[in-house]
């Protein structure tokens, strides 16, 4: 997929953005991993999606709540449940609020990059 330069600002941005909400909807699974009946969530990150042809194509296809983000919806994950009724796997949970929050440094590192580079571009190089 080629991205345009004028762009790549926005598609880090992006990215950084579904990170930061995708964290917060991670905490609550953690958070409510002892809840009776609770059942764990994620994030769909449909603008992606459908740029990479993807679309939803059926209405039980990534069922879930807006989270008032252009592109972010939340939707359910169904595993097996305990007699409790939640589906939580704390440890499955911390493993990728671990590696959501690696991908959010990773993609500010790329920001970082990119405006530095912007930086130079307009300076010429002189501080």
């Amino acid at each position: 997929m080629r991205v345009e330069a004028t762009n790549v600002l926005g598609v880090v941005e992006s990215a950084m953005r579904f990170r930061s909400v995708r964290q917060g909807v991670l905490a609550a699974n953690v958070a409510n991993a002892d809840t009776p009946g609770y059942r764990r969530v994620d994030v769909a990150f449909d603008a992606a999606l459908e740029r990479a042809g993807l679309a939803r194509t059926n209405a039980s296809h990534l069922a879930g709540d807006d989270l008032g983000a252009p592109g972010l919806r939340r939707v359910a994950q169904r595993g097996p449940a305990r007699p409790d009724g939640n589906d939580v796997n704390p440890d499955r949970e911390l493993i990728l609020v671990s590696r959501n929050a690696g991908q959010f440094v990773q993609q500010a590192e790329v920001l970082s990059r990119l405006l530095a580079l912007r930086r130079t571009a307009v300076t010429g190089g002189r501080a």
